[in-house]
């Protein structure tokens, strides 16, 4: 759990409750706080193990809140509360579960060599392209936020799928190339399904054989994107490719610069950030700002340096839906990007200096290119502080 420290609260009327009281699951109708100056868990936010481990190693034997703890509600309340002034979008999260579901489906399907309509993913495809143009911030939120430990290649797929619109928004690419862009995104390590489940959940090393053997998976999407389903050859590129390098370091081919097809220079981006952003077997995920801070050090490595800089104008420095906490212990939201000052762009308040949440966005806005006493000293992990085992 990520620790804020909070200055200058008002806070009156504290109740002191023993840390050998308190057990999982159990929440609180207001914030908690170890000390005068520490934040334990938000209101709303059920109490994990290895958060009442930590205060028993630190000595920590009573907190104190306003509030009174109750048991949590259940999963689905829980994920369609406002927590941290984030309000739920229901009509968002039961479309990105919902495609989720049918791509895990139907990858289910492609792995037994089952006939496939195409038509099927052409039908997601043209539902996500409506859905981030319309709700770009929320659906990048997503991408920061959704965790699953199952369904795991699906998710992968569906995120980079929706940075990679982003980008080809941004590019302002038209329909039927946003079309074949997504369903290139989509289906760009479908050939990991024909790779050796020791492999990929490795968390040791991989020698050079089993490498290799990693490595052949872009050669497989080839395949069942060309061969097994039918579709055109641009589509099947984008899976074979989307490992290239823009410096000719890349795999399977070797290609470089503008050798490597536009389409797999787009997805090669949406997956790396997908990638450092999410956990995997043998690390845990990135939050966006050490994410885009890692993929705008590439000084023209891996990445087409024109299409990074459509990323970056179309995402922010402080990806849009970013947690941050800014120099007088204000936490907010990142709600809009400053193209011409990225490290100052527009913040909603969650929580402000004192220590008062907003719930339901209704926090004051701040935009930092204005307001030059404030600024933001660092991006905090979402994650941490919704302790949600799945947002949705």
């Amino acid at each position: 759990m990520q620790w804020l420290c909070l200055t200058d609260k008002s806070r009156l009327l504290m109740n002191n409750y023993k840390v050998s009281d308190l057990k999982p699951g159990l929440s609180c109708n207001k914030p908690v706080y170890i000390d005068e100056e520490t934040l334990f868990i938000p209101a709303g936010v059920p109490i994990r193990e290895k958060d009442l481990s930590r205060l028993d190693k630190w000595g920590v034997s009573e907190v104190q809140s306003e509030g009174m703890f109750s048991e949590s509600e259940n999963e689905d309340l829980l994920n369609s509360r406002q927590l941290w002034g984030i309000p739920s979008d229901k009509e968002l999260s039961t479309f990105y579960n919902k495609t989720l579901d049918d791509l895990d489906n139907l990858f289910n399907r492609i792995n037994l060599m089952e006939d496939i309509n195409v038509a099927e993913l052409d039908r997601i495809s043209d539902k996500l392209i409506d859905t981030v143009e319309n709700k770009k911030m929320q659906t990048i939120r997503m991408v920061l936020t959704h965790n699953s430990s199952t369904k795991a290649m699906a998710k992968s797929a569906l995120n980079t799928a929706i940075l990679t619109l982003t980008i080809g928004f941004a590019m302002n690419r038209p329909r039927p190339k946003l079309l074949q862009l997504v369903n290139g995104a989509l289906l760009h390590d479908i050939g990991m399904m024909r790779i050796p489940e020791e492999i990929k959940v490795k968390k040791s090393g991989l020698s050079s054989t089993e490498m290799n053997k990693l490595k052949s998976h872009t050669v497989f999407s080839y395949q069942i994107i060309s061969k097994e389903l039918g579709y055109g050859d641009t589509i099947a590129q984008i899976a074979l490719e989307h490992h290239e390098r823009w410096d000719g370091d890349g795999y399977p081919q070797g290609k470089k610069k503008d050798d490597i097809l536009m389409e797999a220079r787009i997805v090669s981006i949406a997956d790396a950030f997908e990638a450092m952003v999410s956990e995997r077997p043998y690390r845990n995920s990135m939050i966006g700002y050490e994410a885009m801070k890692h993929i705008i050090s590439d000084n023209s490595r891996k990445f087409d340096p024109e299409i990074l800089r459509y990323f970056i104008h179309s995402m922010g420095i402080y990806p849009l839906g970013s947690i941050v906490m800014l120099n007088d212990s204000t936490v907010a939201r990142v709600i809009k990007g400053n193209p011409e000052a990225p490290l100052r762009p527009e913040v909603i308040t969650l929580i402000d200096s004192t220590g008062k949440e907003y719930p339901g966005d209704m926090g004051p806005v701040l935009n930092l290119l204005e307001i030059k006493n404030l600024f933001i000293v660092k991006a905090v992990d979402l994650n941490s502080l919704l302790l949600r085992n799945d947002t949705a």
